[in-house]
């Protein structure tokens, strides 16, 4: 690996081939990635994707966004977020970040024999798919129980040659031609209808997913908006690795719930006692805590793409292999690998803490 704190980009060999990460947002967001030749030249160019921004009052949110235009509102799904492109024959994956993933990339070759990927890119060899990750997978621990052994990938933008969103109407087409499995289209909504947005984020809410995408017609301006569910589902699982998360973590996630809770007429007193369980549930007990850390389940179709993916992760955070067995997913044999990432911060904090220690406010 390359790498200079001056520079804005990390540079790395992904099955052979050579490429840069950048670092920061310049001309192309964060995550972008170029593809290096055997010279080191640029080969190509995969831009980053864009953050998107996230509102806590949903109403002044749209109207400071989107006036009295209408937009279309999709299913935001729990998971990570990739770009696959086809390159030399094959499907390279990047996170958000943009480091190629060697764990989903063996996935987009399963998702291109089943999913339609292959047959989009022979015909669009120059598109890029960004979608969501979500399942089995070693970046989110919260998967969709309603979902089948493994992961899975859903579209929810296609960029152009020049990098480019397509317009939400052209992508609804494409991926219905092409059969590519998708984040769901919820329908197209203005302010006036803020009734009927708010409705289907009651149905959202009551059945436990994470949220909705809003975007304009032509792709560009888009806001996120996520459910108390959803949010205090993130504090109850990150309070016993909360010494390791970012200070605002828990604190925003508490005031989007709360005033959710309040623009959407929800019952105050029931969400009370659902914001305080969270709290409690969430706090590891002095009787069965060991060690602060997250449990995963994946599946790969080869040891090496493990070890891969071990490699890169333990750069980052502690980890911890339980089992590697043999498994099924997506009609396949495969291996099922459980492990854990460990937080050294937390499971020393809660050590001291649980275990009596005295300490200083």
């Amino acid at each position: 690996m390359e790498h200079d704190r001056d520079r804005d980009f990390e540079q790395f060999t992904f099955q052979g081939k050579a490429y840069r990460r950048y670092k920061k947002d310049r001309e192309s967001p964060r995550g972008t990635i170029e593809i290096l030749d055997q010279e080191g030249a640029g080969e190509r160019s995969i831009p980053g994707f864009p953050s998107i921004r996230r509102v806590y009052r949903l109403k002044q949110g749209i109207r400071r966004l989107f006036g009295n235009s209408p937009f279309h509102a999709e299913e935001k799904l729990d998971g990570y977020n990739v770009r696959i492109f086809l390159h030399d024959g094959r499907l390279p994956a990047a996170s958000r970040g943009g480091f190629l993933c060697p764990f989903t990339t063996e996935w987009a070759e399963i998702w291109g024999e089943d999913c339609n990927l292959h047959r989009f890119f022979r015909d669009y060899p120059d598109h890029v798919l960004c979608g969501e990750v979500v399942g089995d997978n070693p970046y989110n621990r919260q998967r969709d129980p309603e979902l089948s052994a493994g992961a899975h990938f859903f579209v929810f933008e296609i960029a152009a040659p020049d990098g480019q969103f397509l317009r939400p109407a052209d992508r609804y087409r494409l991926v219905e031609e092409y059969d590519l499995p998708a984040v769901p289209n919820l329908g197209e909504f203005h302010v006036r209808r803020i009734d009927a947005l708010y409705e289907l984020l009651r149905d959202l809410n009551e059945r436990g997913r994470e949220g909705v995408v809003l975007k304009d017609r032509r792709g560009k301006r888009r806001l996120k908006f996520v459910t108390p569910t959803s949010d205090l589902q993130d504090i109850r699982d990150a309070l016993a690795i909360g010494f390791d998360m970012a200070s605002g973590y828990f604190f925003n996630r508490y005031m989007r719930a709360v005033i959710f809770v309040r623009e959407l007429g929800l019952d105050e007193a029931e969400y009370a006692r659902h914001i305080g369980q969270a709290f409690l549930d969430g706090v590891p007990g002095s009787h069965e805590f060991s060690e602060a850390s997250e449990q995963y389940r994946i599946y790969v179709r080869e040891r090496r793409t493990w070890e891969a993916l071990y490699e890169r992760l333990q750069s980052h955070v502690l980890l911890k292999e339980d089992n590697v067995v043999p498994g099924s997913a997506f009609g396949r044999d495969m291996l099922r690998v459980d492990f854990r990432r460990v937080f050294q911060r937390s499971s020393h904090r809660y050590r001291l803490m649980l275990g009596g220690y005295l300490h200083a406010d």
